[in-house]
């Protein structure tokens, strides 16, 4: 009990011995770092390459953070992305329960319960991905699980195209094939809302 109140009275001392030049340098950097949020519900998102539509955005709720170190969208009630050939074609959706768009890094994080399905009718679920608009690409350091149309495959890691129509495994665990009567139905590649 002794050694909480010294502490204690060593802390509150500390703080007590601090100059104002301490105090100022101190406001003046939770100014610099300071975050006003603004909402918005049903939200759509467009980004364009070049004047070519390359993904849609749909949202429930969409926080933007507005911070002068790192500006962010949050998206904490789950969103859905289309994404677009060049020609304007759907070629995959993904829908996860969270997600965060870094405005200047152009980086996209979605995490919980993350599916994507591409116009070859395969469907990959893991729990987190990164999509990078940059590099037009996506991955994940984490366990991934791929359904195709008579197998499923397994492994840790993957980076693919952001269609998912181009992608590779990094660490292979197997691949099982499915029986007829195991083949999961297919699943229509649909624009819209979806769940979102």
């Amino acid at each position: 009990m002794m050694r909480w109140g010294s502490l204690i009275a060593l802390v509150v001392t500390a703080l007590m011995a601090c100059s104002d030049a301490g105090k100022s340098t101190y406001i003046k950097k939770k100014k610099d770092t300071f975050a006003s949020n603004e909402y918005a519900e049903k939200v759509t998102i467009e980004y364009t390459d070049s004047g070519r539509l390359r993904a849609r955005v749909f949202s429930p709720i969409l926080t933007a953070v507005k911070s002068k170190r790192n500006p962010y969208l949050l998206m904490k009630k789950g969103l859905k992305v289309d994404f677009y050939d060049n020609k304007g074609a759907l070629e995959s959706y993904m829908t996860a329960e969270y997600g965060i768009s870094y405005m200047e890094d152009k980086k996209v994080v979605v995490r919980r319960n993350v599916e994507i399905l591409n116009i070859k009718g395969e469907t990959l679920n893991t729990e987190e991905l990164i999509w990078d608009q940059k590099t037009g690409t996506i991955r994940t350091d984490k366990f991934v699980k791929i359904t195709g149309e008579d197998q499923i495959t397994t492994g840790t890691g993957l980076i693919s195209n952001q269609s998912f129509t181009d992608w590779e495994i990094i660490n292979y665990a197997g691949t099982i094939n499915l029986p007829n009567d195991k083949k999961p139905h297919p699943r229509p590649l649909i624009s819209g809302r979806g769940r979102y």
